[in-house]
């Protein structure tokens, strides 16, 4: 099954003792690249939730944000960083003391203090909450990956499209393949003539060296193997699990065999059907980028 790897999901609880939104996006990459960003009091669901994305999906850049709002003292208490507060009070004396500026420091002020004051993690989430926040984070997970999965179908098509394209340009080469070898020696038994009128020319070399050059024209194993890898890219496209990697190396294949018909090319047939299988492999190996 093709699944893209461009989407976002989200999902949201309300409640008496707690609010909670999960949102979750992801976009290219070659691997799968995890970033859980958690409030520091639910800090035991960060592993929880790296490994609920780890289960669903293979490839992506994959961002899961979870916002947490309690509405009870219950589920959350501040801690007091004492270090920090010491040394500002300590600070403020030093000003006082040596440089004689006035002014005292009062709790308004404090608070303002970067991380002086910091929710505590919970040591064992409740029940309750840890069962909205498996709703929450499912329900954003499996929005993603229903995203993914349609975006996927769109991909699908898009790529079958384009290996038909491929596939109807094929016989005309082949047609124009047939006849090359026989042009060949045509146009070098008509030189060899032209040569013959001023130099000694070898039967049996000539002979030779049209074979020579009728052998290097031939693209007969080029279209075998392009075929195969067409067909091969679409059983993939109705396979299970990942298939972007595996397709984009078929991809690669094929350019590197309609290069070689290019570089063979003997009819300006011939080479105006290459250049368009080319151009719908460009497109192939463009859009297999975000099939996961």
């Amino acid at each position: 099954m093709v699944r893209s790897m461009t989407g976002y999901g989200s999902a949201t609880y309300e409640g008496e003792e707690f609010s909670l939104r999960a949102t979750v996006s992801s976009v290219n990459h070659r691997f799968l690249e995890i970033h859980v960003r958690v409030p520091d009091v639910l800090g035991a669901w960060e592993p929880i939730a790296r490994r609920k994305i780890q289960e669903r999906f293979e490839r992506g850049r994959i961002v899961f944000a979870l916002d947490f709002v309690p509405t009870t003292m219950a589920l959350l208490t501040y801690e007091l960083n004492r270090p920090l507060l010491m040394a500002y009070l300590m600070a403020g004396r030093q000003i006082r003391e040596e440089f004689g500026v006035p002014g005292e420091l009062d709790v308004n002020t404090l608070l303002l203090v970067r991380d002086l004051v910091h929710p505590r993690p919970l040591s064992e989430i409740p029940s309750r909450l840890a069962e909205k926040l498996e709703d929450v984070t499912e329900g954003a997970l499996r929005a993603l990956a229903e995203m993914r999965a349609t975006e996927g179908a769109h991909l699908r098509n898009d790529l079958l499209q384009r290996l038909e394209t491929i596939a109807a340009h094929l016989p005309t080469i082949e047609r124009e393949a047939a006849a090359l070898p026989h042009a060949y020696r045509q146009r070098l038994l008509e030189r060899a003539t032209e040569w013959s009128r001023e130099l000694t020319v070898d039967p049996t070399r000539l002979a030779q060296e049209i074979l020579y050059f009728v052998n290097r024209a031939d693209i007969s194993e080029e279209l075998t193997r392009l075929r195969s890898h067409l067909a091969q890219c679409r059983e993939l496209l109705d396979a299970e699990g990942g298939v972007g990697k595996r397709l984009d190396f078929l991809f690669q294949e094929m350019q590197r065999e309609i290069n070689t018909i290019l570089a063979k090319a003997g009819t300006v047939a011939l080479a105006t059907g290459a250049l368009a299988i080319k151009a719908e492999i460009e497109r192939l190996r463009e859009q297999v980028q975000n099939v996961e």
